[in-house]
């Protein structure tokens, strides 16, 4: 049976980068993970026009598209009251742990995402099933505190509470990512440090940058050739990148 984990906290705080972050380092010690994310009442996330939407559109109750890279399934409640997430989580495959976005008042365990920098209120300290609290600022009381900056930590106190099985396969290293210029901009951040198990190509590391999907995959696309420097030496895209190196990636040079 999967280990279910919730990430809880108000809109602004940052769960959705930090989930992103740990199941980075989650998947690369060998865990299977899936993600629930609790999303507006009217979320789409089929393109209008396209034949799926069409068809959805047209009444279907199901509608699955499917290629050689992944599989999606979409459900149209019409009418039927929405799923309790216990439901959705028994459609998934099986896995090591489920992290779930939102649904913050289920009875799962969970990690309050909180930034005294946001503003907000906390999440009721009178819920049992809070097992941490993810901040920028330690907080007194019982809960156990983790700094939202540190990521590993995070994923870490994640394998130790569930006692999940981390493979001795894939230890984990990272390579820290510096964007410059228009990429900085473009990608809304300066830096960070990305997991990564063995050593890759450049142009792999590229790749699984793009993976994350948006501007990540247009910023970076080939068609906008990048150019990149490792521990700030000057390389080309086939260039071998490996754990500890430093990675800096700047948009192609234009005008005169």
């Amino acid at each position: 049976m999967s280990a279910v984990l919730g990430f809880a906290g108000y809109s602004g705080a940052g769960k959705t980068t930090l989930i992103e972050q740990v199941i980075r380092y989650l998947v690369g010690w060998g865990i299977r993970v899936s993600l629930i994310k609790h999303a507006h009442h009217e979320f789409d996330i089929d393109v209008p026009g396209k034949d799926s939407w069409r068809h959805r559109k047209a009444g279907a109750h199901e509608v699955m598209v499917a290629s050689g890279q992944r599989w999606a399934l979409m459900h149209e409640h019409r009418g039927e009251p929405e799923p309790p997430l216990d439901a959705l989580i028994g459609r998934l495959s099986a896995c090591d742990l489920v992290l779930v976005e939102g649904f913050k008042k289920d009875p799962i365990p969970k990690l309050e995402v909180w930034r005294a920098s946001h503003g907000a209120e906390r999440l009721s300290a009178d819920d049992p099933w809070l097992i941490g609290l993810v901040t920028d600022e330690p907080q007194g009381g019982l809960l156990p505190c983790l700094d939202i900056n540190d990521p590993e930590a995070v994923a870490r106190f994640i394998v130790q509470r569930f006692d999940l099985m981390v493979s001795s396969k894939a230890p984990v290293g990272t390579v820290q990512l510096r964007y410059f210029a228009r990429l900085r901009e473009t990608l809304q951040t300066e830096a960070e440090a990305f997991p990564l198990a063995q050593p890759v190509p450049l142009a792999a590391l590229i790749a699984l940058l793009r993976q994350r999907g948006g501007a990540w995959d247009e910023a970076l696309s080939g068609s906008r050739p990048l150019r990149a420097a490792v521990n700030q030496e000057l390389v080309a895209l086939d260039a071998l990148v490996k754990p500890g190196d430093e990675v800096a990636l700047f948009p192609p040079v234009t005008g005169g």
